[in-house]
């Protein structure tokens, strides 16, 4: 079969869909992932064909860096503006792309793989990363920081605060749609949806909630187990000493990212442990570092969270499952979108401190939530036998095989 898979966003929007093309290049099937140009090198060095599509994700962040830091919604508002910008072109490309495609296959914040699927009469699937995307009593809206909420107030919320995200996504896509010969649709989520949407999250560690619509079929995340090895510098100085505290936001920008990194630096001073700081896209380190902490770009997580003592992150889904999949206790610092769903969730199956929302990290707020986190046997514990269960799940589960029943 020829599957076109497509996503905008993120590495961790970005990443899931390079994996399962990879898997279905290794079961036999034409596999081409389309998305931002900031991943194609990730994508042929999975010996997946890539087709750039759109602006650089990380060009869009970096220059709003600022709004992210002050607020995470009006980032929302400016995403739908970039998007009404691109969406006519990225309908055209994406019809081009997909002719003659056996199947299309939607991730991330992607929201003309469906049209484009519809245009040309191919079967289309949505894979989506994390069951806070659809509307249900166990959870607030996904990108809402307020995760805590009984099921009565989540349920308000939901038409409260949908209601003018998709009448903002209707003004975006009925133009391009028009420009094809489609007709606009009132449901815009309905529609990058689809009829069958699949769940790519490991069940031990959350599952489609009951009163999902429509129904999620689900299997494991779409992140690798074991990656490749580790550089020989970042593997000398795990080596060297006790197992290091990881520091990371992915694909997070910061506007002031010597300040954060000064942040982090005088926990770990506090805390008289060693650290790994993750640069990502936030820019964090680039300072003369005392002995005990390493700076590291991409690296494998899979292998590096290993051999970890804790890994304090951004709560993008990846990051999140890799981290337990690995056993390390684990600390979410929520920036947008879902990750404060994430938090939520590490605390809920105990596997690590109380989320710190970015806008109050502080070196304070660090000490006393690593601090306890790293004295705590019964957490080591808790997150190991977890991790072996994850591991267990992950390996035993085909996606391919959910993918194109």
């Amino acid at each position: 079969m020829r599957i076109v898979l497509s996503a905008e966003g993120t590495r961790g929007d970005l990443q899931p869909m390079i994996e399962l093309g990879a898997r279905l290049r290794a079961a036999g099937h034409d596999a081409l992932v389309c998305g931002p140009p900031d991943f194609e090198a990730q994508a042929l060095a999975r010996g997946v064909a890539f087709h750039s599509l759109g602006p650089s994700c990380h060009d869009f962040l970096i220059a709003r860096a600022d709004r992210l830091g002050r607020s995470p919604m009006s980032l929302l508002t400016e995403a739908i503006r970039h998007l009404r910008q691109q969406m006519t072109a990225r309908l055209a490309e994406l019809i081009e792309v997909t002719r003659g495609a056996d199947l299309v296959v939607g991730g991330g914040p992607e929201f003309a793989a469906s049209s484009a699927a519809e245009h040309n009469g191919v079967g289309y699937r949505y894979v989506a990363y994390c069951p806070a995307l659809f509307p249900s009593r166990d959870h607030a809206p996904f990108f809402l920081p307020w995760q805590s909420l009984p099921g009565w107030a989540n349920r308000a919320l939901w038409p409260l605060v949908m209601a003018p995200i998709q009448m903002a996504l209707r003004r975006v896509l009925a133009p391009a749609r028009r420009s094809v010969g489609l007709a606009p649709v009132r449901d815009v989520m309905g529609l990058v949806f689809g009829e069958r949407p699949l769940l790519a999250v490991d069940s031990v560690f959350a599952s489609a909630h009951a009163d999902a619509s429509p129904p999620l079929a689900q299997f494991p995340a779409l992140h690798p187990l074991a990656g490749e090895a580790l550089p020989a510098k970042l593997a000398s100085f795990l080596d060297a000493g006790p197992a290091p505290v990881y520091f990371g936001f992915g694909s997070m920008p910061d506007a002031r990212p010597q300040a954060t990194t000064r942040i982090l630096l005088d926990a770990v001073a506090a805390l008289g442990c060693r650290a790994v700081i993750g640069a990502g896209w936030a820019e964090l380190g680039g300072t003369s570092l005392p002995e005990g902490v390493i700076e590291i770009g991409a690296v494998s997580h899979p292998e590096l969270f290993a051999r970890c003592a804790a890994v304090v992150h951004h709560g993008g889904a990846g990051t999140t499952a890799t981290a337990a999949r690995s056993g390390a206790p684990q600390l979410v610092v929520p920036h947008l979108a879902d990750q404060f769903y994430w938090g939520r969730r590490v605390v809920q199956l105990g596997l690590g401190a109380p989320p710190i929302p970015r806008l109050r990290l502080s070196s304070p707020g660090l000490v006393a939530a690593l601090g306890a986190m790293l004295e705590t046997e019964l957490l080591a514990e808790r997150t190991r036998e977890i991790g072996e269960r994850l591991r267990a799940e992950a390996a035993s589960i085909d996606p391919v095989a959910s993918l194109l029943s």
